[in-house]
């Protein structure tokens, strides 16, 4: 299960490295359309293409933050899990040694 989070996480890191949020694309067609760039194919960004990249920034913080939250949750999880175990075996043991085996 962890190193499927792990995976998933990486490809998000990968996909996201490579292009434009689609609020920075959103912004960047809205820009255009208001003329605050020159033109489509232009380098600068406008006022809405870099509100929009801050906001998907924010959204992939968000998600990362997300990630680690539930990453922490099964990793308490299965520590439970492993001393449920433990606790489960003494009290085998127990009624073992009670019944004299």
């Amino acid at each position: 299960m962890r190193v499927t989070t792990v995976l998933l996480a990486a490809l998000l890191g990968l996909t996201a490295a490579c292009g434009d949020g689609p609020r920075e694309d959103a912004g960047e067609v809205a820009d255009n359309r208001s003329g605050a760039v020159d033109g489509k194919d232009s380098i600068d960004s406008g006022p809405a293409e870099t509100l929009g990249e801050k906001q998907d920034d924010v959204a992939e913080d968000m998600n990362r933050a997300k990630e680690a939250k539930a990453d922490a949750l099964e990793d308490a999880a299965e520590e439970r899990r492993e001393a449920a175990d433990q606790q489960a075996d003494a009290l085998e043991n127990q009624a073992e040694q009670t019944r004299g085996k």
